[in-house]
């Protein structure tokens, strides 16, 4: 019975694992149509529309809706403005390596939008995006370690 038994279970196991890994992708796809269907909805300016499908999907991991829903949330399109939510939503994307939202994070940081202003933070996730080509987080981090900044903050001798 028990070699009946193990034979049985080794041979269920990857049809169990199959079926998880196809319904993880039909999760991945649904959220994926979501944000599809949110831009389609925010290009006709269906803001509560495409609001709602934007959460969903940032809800769900999707990375260019989180960055999406941190937009809406920073110009309140679809929803009041909260520079908070905004702030966590574009933290969200700017950790999976949406250049975009690296950028906009350090903006957030450097003007204290929705987080309290920190330079060294702002300079991280500016850097960041630098890294990854962004050319207005190369001029600002220029400007950033340039004389002329210092001069114009009167900071330095």
């Amino acid at each position: 019975m028990s070699i009946k038994y193990n034979s049985m279970k080794s041979s269920i196991i990857p049809v169990i694992a199959s079926s998880i890994i196809s319904l993880s992708s039909l999760s991945m796809n649904v959220h994926a149509g979501e944000y599809e269907n949110g831009l389609a909805e925010y290009h006709k300016g269906n803001y509560s529309k495409a609001f709602q499908l934007f959460k969903n999907s940032a809800e769900s991991g999707e990375a260019r809706g989180q960055f999406i829903l941190s937009t809406m949330y920073r110009r309140g399109l679809g929803i009041e403005k909260n520079e908070q939510e905004g702030f966590f939503w574009c933290k969200q994307a700017a950790e999976q390596e949406i250049v975009e939202a690296k950028f906009q994070l350090g903006l957030m940081y450097m003007e204290g939008e929705g987080v309290t202003d920190d330079e060294t933070e702002a300079i991280k996730w500016l850097w960041s995006a630098a890294e990854l080509g962004y050319p207005q987080a190369s001029d600002i981090l220029q400007y950033l370690f340039s004389d002329q900044h210092d001069e114009d903050f009167n900071i330095g001798c």
